[in-house]
């Protein structure tokens, strides 16, 4: 299967060997890098590693190191090469529940407490990513491990993530404290 690199603030950061908030505060406010080649997934931006890597003095070893971290095998160009990512708040509208009882269920599964939802296909700048493909695949194992049939996997939502037309908890970034605005 191929998987794409997919880098979010920190890992472009690292790659650069600038700080995390050089990323949102300076390249993005400066127009050096754009929120809209970015995929948003639980509120934070996640561009294709391709596109992470052109026309920058970057650290090679951090790349071979993302690379081989993700088990990545291609560099998409743009963010339409990317595959369906599903953060927590977007696992938690997928099934019908809250982003806390989703972080619940993958605190309890690395910790050896059960296997609810499959392990994560990325960690990217502190958040758990999936690609959906990964999610409904484990679709009937999460659902027959819910007490009581809370989790129940929302058709709607998954056309909505795969088309491209979802608008539900994470799929905008969210203001940030008192300064913050909505391309934050």
């Amino acid at each position: 299967m191929s998987k794409p690199l997919v880098v979010g603030r920190h890992e472009f950061a690292k790659l650069y060997g600038v700080g995390v908030t050089t990323v949102s505060n300076g390249w993005v406010h400066r127009g050096d890098l754009s929120y809209e080649d970015a995929v948003i997934v639980s509120g934070k931006p996640f561009w294709p590693g391709g596109l992470a890597i052109r026309g920058r003095q970057r650290d090679e070893a951090v790349l071979v190191e993302l690379m081989r971290a993700q088990g990545a095998t291609f560099k998409p160009a743009s963010k339409g090469e990317l595959p369906t990512l599903v953060g927590l708040q977007e696992y938690a509208a997928l099934f019908g529940v809250t982003q806390q009882v989703v972080a619940l269920a993958r605190r309890r599964m690395l910790a050896g407490e059960g296997a609810m939802l499959p392990p994560s296909d990325y960690l990217l700048s502190s958040s758990p990513l999936w690609l959906l493909d990964t999610v409904l695949e484990g679709a009937e194992e999460t659902m027959a491990h819910s007490r009581k049939g809370t989790w129940m996997l929302r058709k709607d939502v998954v056309e909505a993530l795969r088309s491209g037309l979802y608008e539900g908890p994470g799929s905008s970034i969210a203001k940030r404290g008192n300064y913050g605005t909505a391309s934050d």
